[in-house]
């Protein structure tokens, strides 16, 4: 008869496995052994979460069984081929030799009683390496099965939801490599770097305040470890949506991120009576802020940027969508862990934890100076368009529109992924219909109206914008440079 085991039995049961994971992870000789294992988990976590829907930027999920979901499989494919690569990338050549010889003869020369022990016998995994051997091997079968299944034009939600089963059971069923059973696979990755902030973080005077903010701080930096795996370089369409597995493991962390962020750490910053009043109100401040803040910009990622992402076959827009979705969360997670260390250490600058900080200062330059930019190369189609219509002419209006066109695309790129989440719809829109409106509209005076009046309506609110961004307290005493702004906005008119 089976016992349950206890919950002590179960984590001592846990310590035992990651000493041993650990003891074969420091034998192996193998080269970027840490980057291959940890991207082996990451990419196990994420297969796991990309099944859950609810992690994927899917508009419409009422009826769902109707969909296609051909271009989730092959995200899936491409995931199960890297799993395959890295597996046999951390067994020495011997061990591929093994797992090789021991195919062929699985296959070509047992009988069926001895493959139904070996299988057995695979089931204890009683090593890190048999282990290894049992999740390689299952994910070439699985390979296989999504190579023939992804040259279809269509497939099923009951196939993409039969497979998540039978991938995530072998997941589960893995003993070492269960990346939900036991701490992470790398022992180092979750050691912070930086000398300054570990000081920061060790000092801090209460011992489960300390322990608490030292989940939030190991969380944040595997959230930005995670986006490191996000390419949007990439120069094929395929390649560039296996960012979206990415997308959908650090959509479930983050969720459970906020959660912590709003009820278990507030309250522990609550009961901590070592803290001085003004000090615990300013930590409470900056964990409100960045909860409510990482709440709001995951809807906009899987509503805005990122909206059905999976069946997009537009590059561009799929690109812009994942770099900017990555610089915010990148800036997001960077800037949280700064305020929040900075309340225990003010002297703490962003550049001695991450070496490309920006700081929320040079966030509201930045952006203060692109929407003035943004302002005044509308202001200019409207001057053009008013000399034109005079002399009736379009070829002047064209060359402004096309101007027009080149900074947004820059303003895309650059600063649109610092806007507030309120202001961001409004941009889009505005994006949208300068998109739609072509040269043929310029000789149809209704649409041409239209158009100036779209134009004057957003010049309003870039100029709202603006003060909205001159008003903030990073900015106050620093006035706008004119005339280096000037400098840049005929880079753009020329």
């Amino acid at each position: 008869m089976h016992t349950r085991k206890t919950g002590k039995e179960r984590e001592s049961q846990d310590r035992k496995l990651i000493e041993e994971r650990n003891a074969w992870f420091y034998s192996l000789d193998v080269k970027k052994k840490e980057e291959k294992l940890f991207e082996l988990e990451v990419l196990l976590k994420g297969l796991d979460r990309f099944f859950n829907l609810a992690n994927q930027p899917i508009s419409q999920k009422e009826g769902i069984v109707k969909r296609n979901f051909i271009h989730e499989l092959r995200i899936i494919r491409n995931a199960v081929a890297k799993v395959v690569r890295l597996s046999q990338g951390l067994l020495t050549e011997e061990d591929n030799r093994i797992l090789r010889f021991r195919n062929y003869v699985e296959n070509r020369l047992l009988s069926d009683y001895q493959r139904a022990k070996i299988i057995e016998r695979s089931l204890h995994q009683r090593t890190p390496e048999e282990s290894l051997y049992v999740l390689c091997h299952s994910f070439i079968n699985f390979q296989e099965i999504l190579q023939n299944v992804t040259g279809q034009d269509e497939a099923a939600y009951f196939l993409f939801y039969h497979i998540e089963q039978l991938i995530s059971r072998e997941i589960a069923g893995n003993r070492f490599f269960n990346p939900f059973k036991a701490a992470g696979f790398a022992p180092h990755y979750d050691v912070i770097k930086s000398p300054r902030f570990a000081r920061v973080a060790r000092d801090i005077p209460d011992h489960e305040l300390r322990r608490h903010l030292s989940v939030v701080f190991l969380i944040m930096f595997k959230l930005l470890r995670y986006l490191s795996f996000v390419k949007p370089e990439v120069k094929d369409l395929e390649p560039l949506k296996d960012s979206l597995l990415i997308f959908s493991l650090m959509h479930s962390e983050s969720r459970l991120l906020i959660d912590f962020l709003e009820k278990d750490l507030p309250a522990r910053v609550r009961n901590c009576s070592s803290l001085p009043p003004e000090v615990s109100r300013k930590l409470l401040g900056h964990v409100d802020s960045l909860a409510y803040q990482l709440s709001v910009e995951l809807d906009k990622m899987y509503e805005l940027e990122l909206k059905d992402a999976a069946e997009n076959m537009d590059m561009t827009r799929l690109r812009n969508g994942i770099s900017r979705s990555r610089g915010l969360f990148t800036s997001i997670f960077q800037q949280g862990i700064i305020h929040i260390a900075q309340v225990f250490d003010p002297e703490l600058k962003g550049k001695d934890v991450f070496p490309g900080f920006i700081s929320r200062l040079e966030v509201s330059l930045k952006l203060r100076k692109d929407v003035w930019l943004f302002h005044k190369v509308i202001e200019n189609l409207e001057r053009v368009i008013t000399d034109c219509k005079a002399k009736n002419e379009v070829i002047p209006i064209i060359e402004s529109i096309k101007t027009l066109r080149n900074f947004i695309f820059y303003y895309q790129n650059i600063s649109f992924q610092f806007v507030r989440s309120m202001d961001r719809d409004e941009f889009q829109r505005f994006f949208t219909k300068i998109d739609k409106f072509n040269v043929a509209d310029l000789y149809e005076e209704e649409k041409l109206d239209g158009f100036i009046r779209d134009l004057h309506a957003f010049k309003m609110f870039l100029e709202t914008t603006l003060a909205s961004i001159n008003n903030r307290n990073e900015l106050q005493g620093i006035p706008f440079g004119t005339e280096e702004g000037e400098k840049i906005l005929a880079q753009f008119l020329t």
